[in-house]
């Protein structure tokens, strides 16, 4: 925790008595149930919005044809992997082409 913050939060007695039991009950201090709790509550849904979000950028770009063999896929993706790929995955040349040799 060489990055942590101090917060300090004040607690009505509700809330304070809720996270004491849990603390007591899992055998840890309260300030780590708060810590999970902040995890649970925030860090954990903003993750799973930004694989959500990810996942619909995904979707909308539509289906790609697969490449037919190993070899094609294979040089598809060296072409991705390099930055020469314009348009490669819309290419109608099939395998075997002589495009890249």
């Amino acid at each position: 925790m060489g990055d942590a913050r101090r917060v300090q939060v004040t607690l009505n007695a509700k809330q304070y008595a809720a996270v004491s039991r849990i603390a007591r009950r899992e055998g840890k201090k309260l300030a780590a149930v708060v810590r999970e709790a902040v995890v649970q509550y925030c860090v954990l849904p903003e993750a799973r919005q930004r694989r959500l979000e990810a996942i619909d950028r995904l979707y909308a770009t539509g289906t790609v044809p697969a490449p037919e063999s190993l070899p094609e896929w294979e040089r598809r993706y060296s072409r991705l992997k390099v930055g020469l790929a314009t348009d490669c995955l819309h290419t109608t040349e099939g395998p075997g082409s002589d495009e890249d040799s």
